[in-house]
């Protein structure tokens, strides 16, 4: 099942053509991972995914539906159906940890148990702790957890491991890789760090001067003669 379908997508900030011709499909339960220079173009592109922001050429359906055709209602029913953690992450301040899954737990109108999530995510320790006061770290895994309480069917990371120490690093990817396998979910991320790329990722998009240069499953990628996903980018963006 295609989850999103990008079909010659062009977008221009005035006489800046970000994106000049994106080919990318998303299909149920894979990682994908979205790479390329700063101001490559990805960001415009998973915010356009995500249905935030309009496009001047092209298609793009998610969840089966062309976005272009759905009413302010149906886009905001879609909305729901997407978790998307940012970096940096932003949140109250004053609430508790405990207390912003509550909150969020209103908001989408969840039914997952609160305690199973706060388990699962070894949030214990943390669950009074304000979220202002916990390393980056945590406050990444926090944001994961809010995710996981709308029981997305697309998942959409941006530099989801940026600042963070191998331990963890590898805890997040942990919760992303068990969300994926459980759920049939679709995980979509921005990333600098090739080696994540290479562990994780069933597909690579890279976006290179606004056109998606290359999109291939990443075992195919190494199985045209690079050593890693690193050396498969290096070649293609250096100079």
């Amino acid at each position: 099942m295609n989850i999103v379908q990008v079909k010659q997508l062009k977008k221009a900030y005035g006489a800046n053509q970000v994106l000049q011709g994106i080919d990318f499909t998303a299909q149920a339960g894979e990682i994908i991972g979205v790479i390329g220079k700063n101001g490559a173009g990805k960001s415009t592109f998973l915010e356009i995914v995500m249905t935030l922001k309009p496009y001047d050429e092209g298609t793009v359906s998610v969840l089966n539906q062309e976005v272009r055709t759905l009413s302010a209602q149906q886009l905001v029913e879609m909305r729901m159906q997407i978790a998307v953690v940012l970096q940096p992450t932003q949140f109250y301040k004053s609430l508790k940890v405990v207390e912003l899954l509550k909150l969020f737990k209103a908001y989408y109108q969840s039914t997952v148990n609160i305690e199973k999530i706060i388990t699962d995510f070894k949030l214990q320790p943390y669950r009074k702790k304000y979220f202002d006061k916990l390393s980056g770290g945590w406050k990444q895994i926090v944001s994961l957890a809010i995710a996981f309480l709308s029981e997305p069917k697309m998942l959409i990371l941006d530099e989801p491991t940026t600042g963070l120490d191998p331990h963890m690093r590898n805890m997040l990817w942990m919760y992303i890789t068990d969300y994926n396998k459980r759920t049939g979910g679709t995980v979509i991320l921005t990333t600098h760090n090739m080696d994540e790329v290479e562990l994780y990722c069933d597909k690579v998009l890279l976006i290179n001067n606004g056109v998606s240069e290359v999109f291939s499953k990443t075992k195919q990628i190494l199985d045209d003669g690079y050593s890693s996903i690193n050396d498969f980018y290096l070649s293609k963006v250096s100079g």
